[in-house]
């Protein structure tokens, strides 16, 4: 499909977010709405295998993307949540990619998990694993203290370049609008766009794809 300014958009890579997995509702609308008008979706699986969430920390799942995008370089890299942020990250790191789309993106990805927890929680999680409903497989599951101290060694915000468009409800009660707001400042090639929706977002999949089919231009 090439873009009205001329430019071709050969696919679009999707990522999900934390305790999500690659058939993630989101990610499968997004792919049915992009192939009605020609353009491929791939849903990249960032906990893969058995006990893969269990094991994921943003490093090694961020990893998976960079592989993914050195193999088959995709024209956008759209994420949502956590797979947001690691889709910024994977961005500012140099990543094959043109343009991106971050849906409720994950920012200050560690400070909010601190902010959320007592130290009593905190230590129990570096003690005993933290557990988290993992909504993929409708299961409750234990995530270690790994993935915080992943967290932990990447910037609350990565340093973007590419064009980015940043969609976000003013309802969300995980990430605050302010956090999104405060990337865009940081970002000239960024763009906001808030919707009245929490943080899933799942009351905006057409508007999503309506806004992101303007931001393409396809």
């Amino acid at each position: 499909m090439r873009a009205r300014g001329g430019e071709k958009v050969e696919n679009v890579t999707y990522l999900h977010g934390f305790a999500s997995g690659a058939r993630s509702t989101k990610g499968v609308a997004m792919e049915r709405l992009f192939a009605e008008i020609g353009v491929p979706v791939h849903r990249l699986e960032l906990t893969p295998g058995e006990g893969g969430f269990e094991r994921s920390t943003p490093l090694t799942m961020l990893s998976i993307v960079e592989r993914e995008l050195s193999a088959a370089p995709s024209t956008v890299l759209m994420g949502s949540s956590l797979g947001a942020y690691l889709a910024a990250m994977a961005a500012a790191r140099g990543a094959h990619v043109e343009k991106l789309v971050l849906l409720a993106p994950a920012f200050r990805l560690a400070e909010r998990w601190v902010e959320r927890m007592t130290p009593e929680e905190i230590e129990g999680w570096r003690r005993d694993g933290l557990e988290v409903d993992y909504y993929a497989q409708n299961r409750r599951a234990r995530v270690g203290w790994r993935f915080m101290e992943d967290a932990r060694a990447l910037p609350a915000y990565p340093s973007v370049s590419i064009p980015t468009l940043c969609i976000t409800g003013v309802r969300d009660e995980l990430v605050p609008l302010a956090d999104v707001e405060e990337f865009v400042r940081r970002t000239p090639a960024a763009t906001l766009v808030t919707v009245d929706d929490g943080h899933e977002l799942v009351d905006s999949i057409q508007r999503i794809f309506d806004e992101t089919r303007a931001f393409l231009g396809v």
